[in-house]
């Protein structure tokens, strides 16, 4: 008759309110900001665009303002730090810090730099390169060819996949001895 079966028996409480993307990142960025990541990712981008900027920087480009292919390799290394960045960055939060902070830093010391990397197609065109399993793209050398206006130059389409190996070496070297709290 009268079992201890109670299955059909509900629980009643209080229904728990999933929680929006807008509320998880105002918690995630306040706990990003507490633990000192956002600092740090502050500083990582700073690096990066003293890197491009500053006269002894790792990519600093003497003549970019007037020489079309300084220019360029200029837009390579912004290329390169921003998808290291996005990519290799404890998330998204601590990237877009970071990457803010390196475009912004161009923009206020160099505004035709800093035009020329949002404006030009060669930023997109290298996006649209294939990236590997280990983060790097493929095709950059082409795409760098492409944007010099010498598309079959074997040697430009070289020193384009060099350029990109020595900059992604350099902002990966930088990042890796970041510690980031958890």
């Amino acid at each position: 008759m009268y079992g201890s079966d109670d299955s059909d028996m509900k629980i009643v409480g209080k229904k728990i309110q999933p929680m929006d993307e807008s509320d998880i990142e105002a918690i995630l960025y306040s706990h990003e900001s507490e633990n000192g990541n956002l600092e740090k990712a502050h500083s990582i981008g700073r690096f990066f665009a003293d890197a491009l900027l500053e006269k002894d920087g790792f990519a600093y480009e003497k003549n970019r303002a007037s020489d079309f292919e300084a220019r360029n390799r200029s837009i390579l290394f912004a290329f390169t730090a921003d998808r290291v960045l996005s990519t290799f960055m404890p998330n998204n939060i601590i990237a877009r810090s970071a990457q803010n902070e390196f475009f912004d830093g161009i923009r206020r010391r160099d505004i035709g730099l800093y035009e020329s990397v949002s404006r030009s197609g060669a930023f997109s065109m290298y996006l649209l390169c294939r990236r590997r399993g280990d983060g790097r793209y493929t095709g950059v050398g082409k795409v760098y060819a492409d944007v010099l206006r010498k598309p079959e130059d074997a040697n430009i389409i070289a020193f384009g996949d060099e350029l990109y190996e020595k900059y992604f070496d350099f902002c990966i070297e930088h990042i890796k001895n970041i510690e980031f709290a958890f």
